[in-house]
């Protein structure tokens, strides 16, 4: 009979919890004795994960002074950072240094010549922009209608693909050739500071005026060239030498100086003084010598004479004339003009081998260029460029502005107003670029001009006094002074060397004086190929000696490793190191402070309250932990035999321990024993026995996968797994146990209850039924 109730039919008692109490109670003690052993494992487990991680992290404060570099730290100071400013990485040294900054690095800056106003249009076409070896980098394209205004130039460059290196701004200023009104240039600075961040612009497909090049159009922008950085490690400095001039033209006993005037200019081409050759009178060699020496206003120029052998007639001896720099330095390099003496004796900064012609006519302040056009063809004869010349007009202009118009003889027609009556006029003057300045300005500034270079050449001439044949009422030679004049010429240099770079001017159509043609018109100008007339010792400044470094930036971290270099002006600074303390002191603060946070943590995991109390550490009476405790405190109480020095151990540099075994740091101790051994503080920590080095090796061996602790944590992770194993095998046999007892009590009901129903039948079958009848 099935029991569908947990308490039973005929017994009444509640089978199911009174198995259940039975089961429970045969298995817990095995149960418990299993839960305990668990417990005890997992505690033990998780203490050894605590003592692994204090001990990590105290290895990570031990590693860092583990390294000879933490015992090198530096502080490095620029004594003037108005000039220099330093940073160290603080795993460099570096010894003190004297810095001379000679140069900045800075950008290219160009500002066009050209000038646009509000209504001016750039032509249509492309820029290429070219880096600093003449390589395309990218191009802004030009369309007529759409971009052809500056500003759209200027959106087109800094818009364009590929632009990295170069930005394009408008600066609105005061014309140079409109005076009193606005233009707008373009100016174009390079991104980035240095020579190689230098460029150039191909303008020939598009608006030739900016066209950007030094040598074949030199006027269309005003640059400032782009310099590299520069300075001097540890200057030795040298004297200043001054330029030494030997003239390459020969002298024999026999030869004279031209005659004529001898210039001596600055570098910047201003005159000092002058010397005049006369025939006969101071054109020999010693003599010229003489002149220019006792010339009026020469406190610059030494001249002198040397005898040397021959370099067109070797085996004799010739005569040459030296110039020398009476101060040292580049400030007081100077160029001589000789165009109009003996021209050998020139030193300028022409190219050489290039062709130089110089005009025959003599322009007085007031001549002027007769108008028309110049053409300017290159030595095959093809045209390259063209300039106008335009003289002053004067017109006459009625009120409303318009010209009035002249007759057949010449005479104004001036028209009448409403009333019949002439009306009234005023001259207007158009101003024209008939001048030799304005010339030459003319020639520079055309955007075409990738041929020549035009100068001009001031000649003085002294005032003198002529004697006449005649003679006054009183019988005396009528003298008479010819004033002092001075007149200019054009000179016109080819803008590169070699015959096949030379160029002629077609001046049919214009100023036929300024034509240059060797054939057709050879007495127009006198043209020489600029040859080497010098072996030139240049001027220099003071020689700084020492070691030279150049770099496209102003922050140099390469010339001394491990120091970067932040140049601000030019000027000397020097920069000292010396050792760090406090970055030293840091780590070593950090050990102490790492130290005591292990040592709490292992009071922690061996605290002892009570037998069997909660509060008692989870590695308490650990025989591993004991011995890992020792050997730490061991080592940091030990000397260091492998320490150099005074200092040997860490109590002498300031470490110690207070009764409750809390380690402490000195600073003030620590402090005299970085100032007075560096070397032998860092070998107590970091040498083959130091106190970092011992830790780290034991720390490491602690952690090893294969060591002590790990060890043990996986003897207590199979312990873990074997008492899980066993308690399965109970709960197994258990519910075995109480599957055999809830037969047994089953069978048990039934039998009581069938008990019952007989002993109800039999009661019923005894009792005497009760018959009235």
């Amino acid at each position: 009979m099935a029991i569908t109730s947990s308490v039973g039919v005929g017994s009444g008692i509640d089978i199911n919890g009174t198995v259940s109490q039975i089961t429970a109670a045969e298995g817990k003690p095995q149960l418990d004795a299993i839960a305990a052993k668990a417990t005890i494992s997992q505690t033990k487990l998780s203490g050894l994960g605590t003592l692994k991680s204090a001990l990590s992290t105290f290895q990570s404060a031990v590693k860092a002074l583990d390294v000879s570099t933490a015992f090198q730290a530096q502080q490095i100071t620029s004594s003037d950072e108005k000039i220099l400013k330093v940073s160290v990485d603080p795993a460099s040294t570096s010894a003190p240094h004297t810095i001379k900054v000679i140069a900045l690095a800075k950008a290219q800056k160009s500002v066009s010549t050209a000038e646009f106003k509000s209504t001016d249009v750039v032509s249509e076409g492309m820029l290429i922009f070219n880096d600093n070896a003449g390589a395309p980098k990218f191009s802004a394209t030009i369309t007529k209608g759409v971009n052809d205004t500056i500003t759209g130039l200027r959106d087109a460059i800094n818009n364009a693909k590929g632009n990295s290196s170069v930005v394009a701004s408008i600066v609105n200023v005061d014309s140079k050739t409109s005076p009193g009104t606005t233009v707008a240039k373009l100016v174009l600075t390079a991104k980035t500071p240095g020579l190689a961040n230098s460029f150039s612009i191909d303008a020939s497909m598009g608006d030739a005026r900016f066209n950007l090049d030094a040598v074949s159009t030199p006027m269309n922008f005003g640059t400032t060239e782009a310099t590299d950085a520069n300075l001097i490690i540890d200057p030795q400095p040298g004297a200043a030498t001054a330029q030494r001039s030997v003239a390459n033209v020969e002298f024999s006993g026999t030869d004279v100086v031209a005659p004529g005037l001898i210039s001596f200019k600055d570098s910047a081409g201003i005159e000092k003084f002058s010397v005049n050759i006369i025939k006969g009178g101071n054109d020999k060699i010693f003599a010229a010598m003489d002149a220019i020496n006792n010339a009026p206003g020469n406190t610059s120029v030494v001249a002198s004479v040397i005898n040397v052998e021959s370099k067109n007639n070797p085996g004799t001896s010739v005569s040459k004339l030296v110039f020398t720099a009476k101060q040292p330095g580049i400030d007081n390099k100077f160029v001589i003009d000789a165009s109009e003496g003996d021209v050998r004796l020139s030193l300028d900064g022409s190219p050489v081998n290039a062709q130089q012609s110089t005009s025959s006519i003599e322009f007085a302040a007031t001549d002027k260029v007769l108008p028309g056009t110049l053409v300017f063809k290159d030595s095959g004869g093809a045209a390259k460029f063209s300039v106008n010349i335009a003289a002053d007009v004067t017109t006459t202009v009625g009120p409303d502005g318009n010209t009035i118009p002249v007759d057949a003889d010449g005479n104004l027609v001036i028209p009448n107003d409403a009333n019949g009556v002439p009306v009234a006029t005023t001259t207007k003057t158009t101003k024209g670029n008939d001048t030799l300045e304005q010339l030459r300005d003319a020639i520079n500034y055309n955007p075409e001009n990738k041929l020549v270079l035009a100068s001009i050449v001031s000649i003085k001439t002294a005032a003198t006094t002529v004697q006449s044949d005649q003679l006054d009422s009183n019988g005396n030679v009528i003298l008479t002074t010819i004033p002092e004049k001075t007149t200019s010429k054009l000179v016109l240099t080819a803008l590169k060397s070699g015959a096949d770079k030379g160029f002629t001017v077609d001046g049919s159509a214009g100023d036929t004086r300024l034509t240059l043609d060797p054939v057709n018109a050879p007495t127009n100008f006198t043209s020489t190929s600029t040859l080497p007339a010098y072996d030139t010792t240049a001027a220099t400044n003071p020689n700084d000696g020492g070691q030279s470094v150049t770099r496209s930036s102003n922050s140099i971290g390469d010339a001394i490793p491990g120091v970067t270099l932040n140049l601000v002006a030019v000027g000397t600074s020097e920069i000292d190191t010396k050792v760090d303390q406090g970055t030293i002191s840091k780590p070593i603060s950090a050990f102490v402070d790492s130290y005591n946070k292990l040592s709490d943590s292992l009071k922690q995991l061996t605290n002892y309250v009570g037998p069997g109390d909660s509060g008692n550490g989870a590695l308490l009476g650990d025989s591993t932990l004991q011995s890992i405790i020792s050997q730490v405190k061991q080592i940091i109480n030990s000397k260091v035999s492998s320490a150099t020095g005074d200092y040997n151990s860490l109590n002498q540099l300031g470490v110690s321990f207070d009764k409750k075994g809390v380690m402490s740091l000195d600073n003030t101790k620590l402090q005299a024993a970085l100032s007075a051994n560096l070397t032998s503080v860092g070998d107590v920590f970091a040498s083959t026995n130091g106190i970092a080095t011992q830790l780290n090796t034991k720390i490491t061996q602690y952690l090893d996968s294969n060591g002590v602790l790990s060890t043990e944590q996986d003897s207590l992770n199979k312990q873990l797994t074997q008492l899980t194993t066993e308690k399965a095998a109970v709960n197994t046999r258990l519910a075995a146990t109480q599957k055999s007892l809830q037969k047994q009590f089953i069978a048990m009901d039934t039998a009581v209850s069938q008990f019952k129903n007989t002993g109800t039948y039999l009661t019923q079958a005894l009792t005497p039924k009760n018959n009235n009848n």
